[in-house]
């Protein structure tokens, strides 16, 4: 399903800037030096963040995002990553690229406005891998913050690993290999599903991760979902999430592609994905479960795994299938799901969340 998680720690620093990136923000006046740091008030943050240290707010699931209003013309905030990272900026709806570089820096979210009421939103596209971006500072704005945007009524916790990621969903066939400018988090089936529904969204999801084991390894070696699950920072094995802090209406959980690398699975996969299923029900208790079939598996090792999970479904849990990789869908990087893929699954998605929760 893809290649090693070290290599594409690699070659993220090696991604093109695309789609007109904004421009880094240079003007010492609004460095990380002068700034007073991140306060989070008037702004309101969607996904999991570590806000333990004064003055800054530390993410790297992908799909994080802030959000802010404010009345003027222009906008900044200060960030700092441990590596390069592509997001992106909405500016009152449109999209437009970031790229941020490893370091500190004050970056332009938006100039030359009309003057009058703005909303910004600012979201990692990016994967976690090893690394971590921070928020060094409140957005800084040539007018005035307003409180914040409000939250979306409806609220989806997706666990998964590249599929729900977006490994390779802007590649042009399945010859491409991993990059920051051909992943995108924000393209993918849940993302599309909850915008569409109006819903927050939390992507818990890593490349290559199983529940059991991740590819290309015959027994686990890296950590599974199981612990990274926990996790606020998803390569931090002292971060761990407080699960009160975001309720979700429903949990969909995508993951065997990996487990699956070699063509079948042990007894294992049956029973971690089983832990999973009860760590989530501790956390969101009387919440529904969906368990997702994957749209990379095909013949025996799909009916495989769709066996496994309907032995699991019962007491609010699941099982969904939303379709595979059609011949005539194309293939995005390394055979993963393209746009095309993505939003049928997508719309699949929104069809049975709106028949099963009246949404």
């Amino acid at each position: 399903m893809w290649k090693s998680a070290l290599l594409f720690s690699s070659l993220i620093a090696l991604a093109a800037c695309t789609n007109q990136p904004l421009p880094q923000q240079d003007n010492p006046q609004n460095s990380s030096a002068h700034s007073p740091g991140f306060s989070g008030e008037q702004q309101r943050l969607i996904g999991r963040f570590d806000t333990s240290s004064p003055g800054k707010a530390q993410f790297s699931w992908p799909g994080s995002a802030l959000e802010f209003r404010f009345t003027g013309t222009r906008a900044a905030i200060t960030l700092a990553s441990t590596g390069d990272l592509r997001f992106q900026v909405e500016v009152n709806g449109k999209p437009q690229d970031l790229w941020v570089k490893a370091g500190e820096a004050s970056y332009e979210l938006a100039s030359g406005l009309p003057q009058g009421e703005h909303q910004i939103r600012l979201t990692r596209l990016t994967e976690s891998f090893a690394v971590v971006s921070s928020l060094l500072s409140d957005p800084v704005v040539d007018g005035e913050l307003l409180p914040a945007p409000a939250a979306r009524e409806k609220r989806l916790l997706v666990i998964g690993d590249s599929i729900t990621a977006g490994y390779g969903v802007e590649g042009p066939d399945q010859h491409c290999h991993y990059e920051a400018k051909t992943s995108n988090q924000q393209l993918t089936y849940a993302a599309l599903a909850a915008n569409t529904l109006n819903a927050d969204l939390h992507a818990i999801a890593w490349s290559g991760i199983g529940v059991w084991r991740s590819y290309g390894e015959k027994t686990p070696v890296n950590p599974s979902m199981l612990v990274r699950y926990q996790r606020t920072l998803a390569d931090d094995s002292n971060s761990r999430w407080d699960a009160t802090a975001y309720q979700p209406d429903a949990i969909l959980i995508n993951l065997g592609t990996n487990d699956y690398w070699e063509g079948s699975v042990s007894d294992d996969y049956r029973a971690n994905m089983k832990t999973l299923i009860a760590m989530v029900q501790q956390d969101y208790a009387h919440k529904p479960v969906y368990l997702i079939v994957s749209p990379m598996l095909g013949g025996a090792q799909r009916e495989s795994q769709k066996i496994i999970l309907g032995s699991l479904t019962g007491k609010g849990v699941q099982l969904v299938d939303l379709g595979k990789i059609e011949p005539q869908d194309g293939l995005g990087c390394d055979w993963h799901p393209n746009k095309i893929t993505n939003q049928r699954m997508g719309d699949a998605l929104v069809a049975r969340l709106k028949a099963d929760l009246n949404w």
